[in-house]
């Protein structure tokens, strides 16, 4: 009955009325996107900053205490780079939009360089994420090769599934690009077009 209803209405009314519709359907379902987004996009945020909290002080722990030189390295690493992704979180949660102090077209020119810089972000995982992973947990590994050759077959396990996981860090990230960045980033132009109209 309602969607009758809608649907007389709908016919019923003019060209203009019917552009001021689809524009405001548009704003609110782009605004749903973008609030989804930035939820996952906090529950990232405390998932990574979690683990580089963990990280940092544990690594630096074995940096001191582990007993081969390249593992100590390796280890050490591991901590910088920690704190490197709590430097890359807090910039990129600097950068979302406050839609509150700003005009909406200003929000949304914001929330469309946001979502850009987390495009690129995902694009470029394998060099700032999965690369620092895969290199400092081998070094490690060679360090304790080098020192136990016999733990080769422990070793080699441990190097192959950090490889794995990084090459699935990597393709989770260009899959999120594609299906969650994309879209929304396409639906934010769409409507900064429609409102400039």
């Amino acid at each position: 009955m309602l969607e009758n209803e809608l649907s007389r209405i709908w016919k019923s009314s003019s060209k203009e009325e019917q552009i001021k519709f689809d524009k405001s359907r548009l704003l609110i379902e782009v605004q749903a996107k973008v609030d989804d987004f930035n939820k996952q996009m906090k529950i990232l945020y405390i998932r990574e900053a979690l683990g580089s909290f963990i990280a940092i002080p544990m690594f630096t722990f074995y940096a001191f205490v582990a007993p081969y030189i390249l593992t100590k390295v390796a280890f050490g690493l591991i901590a910088l780079w920690a704190v490197f992704i709590l430097l890359v979180i807090r910039r990129s949660k600097a950068k979302v939009p406050d839609q509150f102090n700003l005009k909406y077209l200003d929000y949304l020119q914001q929330t469309k360089a946001y979502l850009e810089e987390q495009k690129k972000f995902r694009e470029n995982i394998l060099t700032w994420y999965v690369l620092p992973f895969v290199l400092f947990t081998w070094l490690g590994l060679l360090g304790i090769y080098q020192e136990d050759p016999e733990a080769l077959d422990t070793l080699a396990i441990i190097g192959i599934g950090s490889l794995v996981v990084g090459i699935v860090i990597h393709y989770l990230n260009l899959r999120s690009s594609r299906k969650v960045v994309v879209p929304r980033l396409e639906k934010v132009n769409t409507l900064i077009s429609t409102l400039q109209e």
